[in-house]
């Protein structure tokens, strides 16, 4: 290979390696680069606060979460009230569903964040600079909510509202009401680590704001896997082909 051909391709591989980086600088708007498959580390069974504690829940909601603790151990089927929605393929909610124990995949744009979530093929939309609606101007309550977000300086911050109350906010029951607001707080804390502090705030299942955290960790070799959480609840006749899953 002559020395003007090899000159050449150095030249080809640099104006490709900057175009790929001008792209990523781009999307991201001059802003960390969250894009990416991400794995929670250390998911919790039940949500914590930040110093380990139970949440500060109010007496009638504490007495349905140790209800549906003990319903979840006895392995019993009982009441709508005590039954998890996830195992009947109903969506997570929010914060629930950021505590699966699944891969996540983040796709960043400027003006738009899109998470996908394995568990139940679920996807939540963030839009940047949209406004929070007012108190009397509140969309209809829904499962995964309402998503507004912003920069805080390096920090994405996500404010959700309008969930409804069929949800748990964790795998072992934790119930809310439909007045339950989550700001998430995403921030790397190294260039594969990213931290997110959540503030949950309901005045009728808890008698102040507390805040919890959650770390994912990059997962670049990670691909998603099918999830179809239909098929548990399928008995399929007698003598038909096994599926996968």
């Amino acid at each position: 290979m002559s020395m003007s051909t090899r000159a050449s391709l150095a030249a080809c591989f640099s104006a490709v390696a900057g175009l790929v980086a001008g792209q990523a600088g781009a999307a991201a708007g001059d802003k960390p680069n969250f894009a990416g498959v991400w794995l929670v580390e250390k998911a919790q069974t039940e949500l914590k606060t930040l110093d380990g504690k139970a949440p500060p829940l109010k007496p009638e909601a504490a007495k349905l979460y140790a209800e549906r603790k003990a319903a979840k151990a006895s392995g019993k089927k009982t009441d709508e009230a005590h039954t998890d929605p996830a195992e009947i393929c109903l969506p997570h909610g929010v914060p629930r569903l950021l505590n699966a124990k699944q891969p996540i995949q983040i796709l960043q744009k400027p003006k738009q964040l899109t998470v996908l979530y394995q568990a139940n093929h679920q996807s939540r939309q963030f839009y940047l600079d949209d406004p929070i609606p007012t108190a009397d101007n509140m969309p209809d309550p829904n499962y995964d909510g309402y998503s507004s977000a912003k920069w805080d300086g390096n920090a994405l911050v996500v404010n959700t509202y309008g969930l409804n109350a069929l949800t748990w906010m964790d795998d072992a029951g934790m119930p809310h009401g439909e007045k339950l607001t989550v700001v998430e707080r995403y921030e790397l804390t190294a260039p594969d680590t990213l931290r997110v502090k959540l503030t949950l705030t309901d005045p009728e299942t808890f008698t102040a704001p507390w805040d919890a955290q959650l770390t994912y960790k990059r997962q670049p070799n990670l691909r998603f896997k099918e999830d179809v959480c239909a098929e548990k609840l399928w008995t399929p006749p007698s003598g038909s082909p096994k599926t996968g899953g």
